[in-house]
């Protein structure tokens, strides 16, 4: 009868066309029809639903920043997952596209109900939107739980990324907050509750103080340094992985037209002793194993002898895989060169820094057990090294994990550049006599890197595969970084930042006035908006119910 009683007075009532207000009301609460929506009060249910869309969509934009930081270690982070699904496949696209669409969806539903608080419509949220913002919520959470357990260092390249990101997102958080100030004033003259009123009022000025005086708490080493330091050498990482196979003789022959500084590996120790050059610790990911030896395919890369290891072709996967998105760039000729190659050995690799003057930096793997060289394979490895005698000494890094480390390579030979791996403290590297550090870019922090740099250490920063992350370490003067990226990073030729370091204090004082006079001008237009409503013969203020 009800339903029946409503649609009857639709037919009867010549509405005016209300497209707009029906899309609002719609979308956000199934509410198509102008009988169903109503203008009383929204319900406490309603307006925590309405606070858990606004938070799901803080917990999308959060996750959104996050993945575009992350690009950094995308092939990583797909190589990790990779490493215990023994498929690959990138997850990495595939949670940024997802981040991507609940941003849009979750900003969507933010932005109704904002509509619907400006109009004065009733808050109604449909139930298949609060399952989703619900479920949204949960699948962020439970993300960042394991996102903590097995990738934690990403959670340090975001807290890097803000001494580079800082200046912008504080403008943007000016521009929110200034928005979010129109709503505060309405509210303000809405609510006759005056201890509510006052309430909100004052929380509202301390985010706005806040969000003014963030930068004063900023570190943002490419705004406020007086004078730039030395741009940082590049140091090739598997070669030009993102252009070729890694790790092969065409990958480090690319990487050298890009004015690299050193060549950079990972060394095993095969069966029968030969030196040969590999990333992971099986050859699963990175040859045709699986045709060539199927019973075989996770068998640790130190039980194959130098023969068997050369029967695996090593550059069709990258083909057939297109990790990077760029074979389609490939001519014939170059398809056909990758398709040939086949594992390096190290020889190879220090012959090629010889000819072209080049530093290696390398980490030694230890054999896995039953190789007859898991017990001397440190002092193998040197042997082998030093029977270059054209390789000078300071162009080989020697990695260094520990102080006994130190004086077990010194007894051995002095033709190393011992190189400490990971942060050690300028102290202990002034003890024992090294002048050359090896560090993640989780491990060290800015202040590290400037006191490395005031006592005469060098560092070397691994890996650094982005422009702005590339320019935020020059900022702060590291010597060296290590990167899959040379043939990006190799094209910045000063550091990348928002604005000139000039030119961000006057920019940070402009928008902050600007705010400052909206927001005065949003209180004053809805406090004149206000009385010409309470002079009105048919205003009738009643309480509001809301609160």
């Amino acid at each position: 009868m009800v339903a029946q009683s409503h649609i009857r007075l639709e037919k009867d009532q010549n509405y005016h066309n209300q497209i707009c207000l029906s899309c609002i009301a719609g979308c956000y609460g199934c509410r198509w029809k102008r009988y169903r929506r109503s203008k009383d009060p929204s319900s406490i249910r309603e307006k925590i639903f309405a606070g858990i869309a606004t938070l799901s969509f803080m917990f999308s934009t959060f996750w959104l920043y996050y993945w575009i930081i992350a690009d950094n270690d995308a092939y990583d982070f797909n190589r990790f997952i990779a490493t215990g699904t023994h498929s690959y496949f990138d997850w990495y696209s595939l949670f940024y596209a997802l981040t991507i669409v609940m941003v849009v969806y979750t900003g969507v539903l933010v932005a109704f109900a904002v509509s619907h608080l400006v109009i004065g419509l009733q808050l109604h949220l449909h139930w298949s939107h609060k399952c989703l913002v619900i479920v949204n919520i949960a699948g962020c959470v439970a993300s960042a739980i394991v996102l903590s357990q097995m990738w934690p260092s990403s959670y340090r390249l975001l807290v890097i990324s803000f001494h580079m990101t800082g200046p912008f997102l504080q403008i943007t958080a000016v521009v929110v907050v200034t928005g979010i100030g129109w709503l505060v004033c309405s509210s303000f003259f809405r609510i006759s509750n005056a201890a509510v009123k006052y309430s909100i009022m004052t929380v509202y000025a301390i985010l706005v103080l806040f969000t003014y005086l963030s930068p004063l708490l900023m570190y943002a080493p490419c705004l406020k340094s007086s004078s730039t330091p030395p741009r940082p050498t590049i140091i090739a990482h598997k070669g030009a992985p993102q252009l070729a196979p890694e790790n092969t003789h065409v990958s480090f022959e690319t990487s050298l037209n890009y004015n690299i500084s050193g060549l950079e590996s990972d060394v095993h120790i095969s069966l029968d002793g030969q030196l040969f050059l590999l990333h992971d610790y099986t050859f699963e990911f990175t040859s045709n194993i699986a045709s060539v030896f199927p019973d075989r395919v996770r068998e640790p890369a130190s039980n194959f002898t130098w023969e068997e290891i050369q029967t695996l072709d090593v550059g069709s996967w990258f083909l057939e895989r297109d990790p990077f998105n760029n074979v389609r760039r490939l001519s014939p000729e170059q398809r056909e060169l990758y398709r040939q190659q086949k594992v390096m050995l190290l020889n190879d690799l220090l012959q090629l820094a010889v000819v072209n003057d080049k530093s290696v930096v390398f980490d030694l793997k230890p054999p896995h057990e039953g190789n007859p060289y898991a017990e001397n394979y440190v002092n193998y490895t040197i042997t082998e090294i030093l029977e270059h005698k054209d390789l000078k000494a300071y162009k080989l890094w020697w990695l260094v994990n520990q102080e006994s480390d130190v004086s077990y390579v010194r007894s051995i030979t002095d033709d190393l550049l011992i190189t400490a791996e990971g942060r050690w403290d300028v102290s202990t590297l002034n003890r024992v006599h090294i002048t050359n550090i090896n560090a993640e870019y989780s491990e060290v922090s800015d202040s590290d890197i400037r006191q490395y740099s005031s006592s005469n250490i060098t560092s070397n920063i691994y890996q650094v595969g982005k422009e702005w992350m590339y320019s935020l370490f020059w900022c702060e003067g590291a010597t060296s970084v290590t990167s899959s990226a040379c043939q990006t990073l190799s094209t910045v030729q000063s550091p990348h930042s928002f604005v000139k370091p000039g030119g961000y204090l006057a920019l940070w004082i402009t928008v902050d006035i600007i705010s400052a006079a909206a927001i005065v001008a949003f209180f004053f237009l809805h406090r004149k908006s206000w009385r010409i409503a309470a002079g009105s013969p048919a205003y009738v203020r009643a309480p509001d119910r809301s609160l």
